[in-house]
C-alpha cells in the first residue's frame, strides 16, 4: 500500500513537472484560442501543488518555477490581457471557469490598478510642465499685480486634478461651476475641464460646447496648444484614446511642436508600448531642447526611466503581441498608408 501511494506521488509530480514546462512555453505566444486553456493549466499546476503538499517530496525547483511563472504573469499582464479580450473578456471566462479564484483570472483588475498608478505618475510630470509655468507666473507678480481671473483658474484646476484621479465628476464639476462663476472672462484651459468633466457624466452637448468655446479663445497659429492641453487631461482622467487622438491632431498641425509628441509618448507609455514611447520622448527632446529646454529634461527623465525598466519592454504594439499576430497585417497596412510622421516603432499605436 505505502508503495502505491509513493508511485501516485512520483506520478502526480512528473505530471506536475510536465504542466509546469507546458505553461513556460504557451506564456510566450499566447493566442485567443488557448488562453483559456492555458488559465486552466494555471488551476491544474497549483491543485498539483496541493496534492503533493504533505508527501515528503522535495519540489523545491518546482516551486522556484512556479514563482517564476507567477513573477511572469504579473510582468506580462497588460499583453494577457489583450489576448483576454480577444477570447472574449475576462468576466466570460471567470464565469465559465468557476470559481476562478488563481490572481490569473483576475488579470484585468491588475491591469487596471496599474494603469491607475501609472497615470498618478504621469499626473506627477504634467503637473511638473504646469509647475513651471506656475514659477513663471508668480515671477511676474513681482512687476505686474495677479490677474484675478488666473488665481481662480489656477486653484479650481489644481483641486480638479485631484478630484478627477479619485473619479469624483459631480464633486469636480461644481468646482468648475463655482470657479467660473467668479471669472470675469473665460478660461480656455478650466474649459477644457469643463468639457471633459462633463463627458464624464454622460453631459456630451454641454461638453461639447465647453470645448468648442475653448478652442474659439486660442489663437488659430496656437491650436497645437489646444490639443496637447485637451489631450493631456483626457490622459489624466484615463480617457486614453481621446488623448491619442488628441496627439494626433496637434502633430498634423505642426509636426515640429514637441508638445504633442510628449502626450503621444504618454499615452505609449499608459498603452504598455514601451518602445514606442521612448523612441516618441526621445523625439520631443530632439525638438524641444532649444524651444523648451524644461519639457527637453522632463521628456529626458521619463524615458530614462523606462529604459531601466526592461521586463516591460514591450506590452503593447508591434508584431510580437498577441493583438498584432491576430491583425497584424491590416495594421500594417494601415500604419503605411497613413504617414503620420511617427517613428517605426508606434506603426502600432
Amino acid at each position: 500500500m505505502a508503495y502505491s501511494v509513493r508511485e501516485e506521488r512520483q506520478s502526480l509530480a512528473v505530471s506536475l513537472r510536465e504542466d509546469l514546462g507546458e505553461a513556460e512555453r504557451m506564456i510566450v505566444q499566447l493566442r485567443r484560442n488557448s488562453v483559456e486553456q492555458f488559465l486552466q493549466l494555471l488551476d491544474r499546476i497549483e491543485q498539483r501543488f496541493a496534492e503533493l503538499e504533505s508527501g515528503g517530496l522535495d519540489l523545491r525547483p518546482e516551486y522556484t518555477r512556479w514563482g517564476s511563472l507567477h513573477s511572469k504573469v504579473r510582468r506580462e499582464a497588460r499583453r494577457i490581457v489583450r489576448v483576454i479580450d480577444l477570447a472574449g473578456g475576462s468576466e466570460q471566462l471567470r464565469q465559465a471557469n468557476q470559481p476562478a479564484e488563481g490572481f490569473w483570472w483576475h488579470l484585468d483588475a491588475v491591469v487596471a490598478a496599474a494603469r491607475r498608478r501609472l497615470i498618478r505618475r504621469l499626473g506627477i510630470s504634467l503637473g511638473s510642465i504646469a509647475a513651471v509655468l506656475v514659477i513663471v507666473w508668480v515671477l511676474l507678480t513681482f512687476v505686474f499685480p495677479p490677474d484675478p481671473n488666473t488665481v481662480v483658474a489656477s486653484e479650481a484646476i489644481s483641486t480638479l486634478q485631484q478630484l478627477a484621479f479619485e473619479g469624483r465628476w459631480e464633486e469636480a464639476l461644481a468646482v468648475i461651476e463655482e470657479a467660473s462663476a467668479q471669472l470675469t472672462q473665460p478660461d480656455a484651459e478650466l474649459l477644457i475641464w469643463e468639457g471633459v468633466i462633463r463627458g464624464k457624466l454622460g453631459q456630451d452637448q454641454r461638453a461639447a460646447e465647453a470645448l468648442e468655446e475653448a478652442k474659439s479663445l486660442v489663437p488659430p497659429g496656437q491650436l497645437v496648444a489646444y490639443w496637447w492641453s485637451l489631450g493631456s487631461v483626457q490622459l489624466s482622467v484615463g480617457d486614453v484614446e481621446d488623448a491619442r487622438t488628441a496627439g494626433f491632431e496637434a502633430i498634423g498641425l505642426d509636426d515640429s511642436d514637441p508638445q504633442g509628441y510628449f502626450l503621444l509618448a504618454s499615452v505609449a507609455e499608459v498603452m504598455g508600448d514601451t518602445v514606442c514611447a521612448v523612441d516618441l520622448f526621445e523625439e520631443t527632446f530632439q525638438l524641444a531642447a532649444d524651444s523648451n529646454p524644461q519639457l527637453a529634461v522632463i521628456a529626458r527623465v521619463r524615458m530614462g526611466n523606462l529604459l531601466q525598466r526592461p521586463a516591460n519592454m514591450p506590452l503593447l504594439g508591434g508584431d510580437e503581441t498577441a493583438e498584432a499576430n491576430e491583425e497584424g497585417a491590416e495594421s500594417s497596412q494601415q500604419a503605411q498608408e497613413s504617414d503620420n510622421g511617427l517613428p517605426e516603432s508606434c506603426a502600432g499605436l
